[in-house]
């Protein structure tokens, strides 16, 4: 059985051509009274990376990579994270396999993987296979700062080796790395850093441009990327001058649908919310393609547009609880005066909640109804528009009816809000704002400044309306959580809910009163320019 853990790495990467005088100028400050340095044996590892033949791991953020040190087989997923200056931070997910280094086909091993890895190895691939991408051989010698017997980092001296594809001479980097640990203290803190500045300047070591991950694939000369053929153009900027109007639905469901794509590799993994509500607001303008351009599409569109339903519904279920978990996680950061006890207990539940709305969404990417969605998807893609006259008509005639006919649909709802409108209301017209946002957005090719200037307007009503409807939806499921959980969350938790919710009826209220200024922008100036646009088209 497998042994695991989870941690954010904090970590230095430098270049050096000098790595035996690195090494030097460290024993000679081994014995410094502020910190010490304890020399460890150097080792021989191997780190083999793996990911599947469409790249599912890199295009989740994450590389896969498997060690072998000794007799020991360590599985990582290793976020690319973000890199200044030579200072990386990245989330890390480690698992120890009761494996031989020796396995013929390690990559089998590691699919099979019993824990956190492993799981999530399984989560990305589907029915995908992992595939080798290259070795990469380091000699290594460890050197731990502690100060006042606390470790405060690991330096590690590297010298690397990566077999390259297209010439005999392997490529050859010469590193140190330096992983921080938590601070004991402010001054720990500040004799740390001075001895890094003084082992900077004085060995010339040069911020890392490049990863290891990042070298093995210069050195193999892979491009990793997503690139799936659904028809050009694959972007309605792409499209000419005067397009038709099949031309630009297409060109719109196919920039949505390859972000769709891009996005499912991340929401498998699950360690990024962020994959996940791309990837649902990818539905959510796709669904808002094909109604907008239903007359124009090809018979079998409703039903793809009700497939695209089910996913999102799925995404959905992982998504409110992510927006949930959130929440929690600012009122734990925030002023507001909650008992640390109570959000434990609430983001505990949310916690349990959530696995099996993961459960749920890989079931269904991972079903024969998702592989026959996106083959058929992409096959409508790929055929592109009918040669229909309908369909061949400019989009410049078309689009302006269309749009025209979502804005009336939000003057009517936003008209007829008062004070004393119920909250289903407000939330019908944020539905009429986000379509007819989305139809403006399809066509901001054609009406460029005119939509420019009048979309920010729009979506600042929308995110009013959204902030009130988050308000409501929150209290009713904070109600649900003290009714349906009044056994398992300590009374002060159900007695501190309502208090929140009190909060969110509050914050509500302040919202409901800057609705009618919001509303009032939308029907300026900013708007006759949009219609001014049209009419001179």
């Amino acid at each position: 059985m497998g042994t695991n853990h989870r941690e954010q790495e904090i970590e230095w990467q430098f270049d050096t051509s000098d790595l035996a005088g690195a090494e030097q100028w460290l024993r000679e400050r081994a014995t410094r009274a502020d910190v010490q340095l304890h020399f460890g044996v150097s080792e021989a590892q191997r780190d083999t990376y793996f990911d599947s033949s469409d790249w599912r791991f890199y295009r989740a953020g994450y590389a896969l990579r498997v060690r072998s040190a000794g007799k020991r087989l360590e599985a990582t997923l290793k976020s690319f994270g973000t890199e200044d200056e030579g200072l990386r931070h990245r989330h890390e997910i480690n698992e120890l396999i009761d494996a031989s280094p020796q396995s013929k086909d390690v990559a089998r091993v590691i699919e099979r993987a019993p824990d956190e890895v492993g799981a999530r190895v399984r989560a990305v691939l589907g029915k995908h296979h992992l595939r080798k991408l290259f070795d990469v051989n380091t000699a290594r010698s460890r050197v731990v700062v502690r100060s006042e017997g606390a470790p405060l980092a690991e330096i590690a001296l590297d010298d690397v080796t990566i077999a390259a594809r297209s010439r005999r001479t392997p490529v050859r980097i010469r590193r140190v790395e330096v992983e921080l640990r938590p601070m004991p203290s402010r001054v720990a803190e500040e004799r740390l850093n001075a001895l890094l500045d003084d082992f900077r300047e004085s060995c010339d070591l040069r911020p890392a441009t490049l990863s290891k991950f990042q070298a093995g694939l210069s050195a193999q000369n892979w491009q990793p990327g997503f690139v799936v053929e659904l028809g050009q153009p694959d972007a309605a900027e792409h499209l000419g001058d005067k397009p038709t109007i099949g031309e630009l639905a297409f060109a719109v469901m196919r920039e949505h649908f390859a972000q769709f794509l891009l996005r499912e590799p991340g929401s498998r993994l699950g360690e990024e919310p962020e994959d996940v509500h791309r990837m649902r607001v990818a539905t959510r303008r796709l669904r808002a393609a094909m109604s907008l351009f239903r007359d124009y599409l090809p018979d079998g569109a409703d039903r793809l547009r009700i497939e695209l339903g089910w996913v999102a519904q799925a995404l959905g279920g992982v998504r409110d609880l992510d927006v949930q978990l959130e929440r929690v996680r600012d009122w734990r950061a925030g002023e507001d005066e909650i008992d640390a006890d109570t959000l434990d207990s609430l983001e505990a539940l949310l916690g349990t909640q959530r696995e099996p709305a993961r459960v749920r969404l890989l079931h269904a990417l991972d079903s024969a109804r998702y592989e026959h969605f996106v083959s058929d998807y992409t096959a409508m893609l790929r055929s592109g528009p009918s040669a229909d006259a309908n369909v061949s008509k400019r989009a410049h005639q078309e689009m302006p009816g269309l749009i025209l006919r979502r804005h009336a649909k939000v003057r009517a709802y936003g008209d007829a809000i008062d004070a004393d409108s119920p909250a289903q209301e407000l939330h019908e017209l944020r539905i009429q704002c986000k379509r007819l946002r989305y139809a403006l957005e399809f066509a901001a090719t054609l009406y460029p400044k005119a939509i420019r200037d009048f979309v920010p307007r729009l979506v600042e009503l929308q995110d009013l309306l959204g902030a009130h409807q988050d308000a409501y939806v929150a209290i009713a499921q904070l109600r649900d959580l003290s009714l349906l959980h009044q056994r398992e969350l300590p009374t002060q938790t159900i007695f501190a809910l309502g208090e929140i919710s009190q909060r969110y009826a509050h914050q509500a209220d302040e919202l409901r009163e800057q609705f009618p200024k919001l509303y009032r922008r939308i029907k300026g100036k900013a708007w006759q320019q949009v219609q001014r646009a049209m009419d001179e088209t």
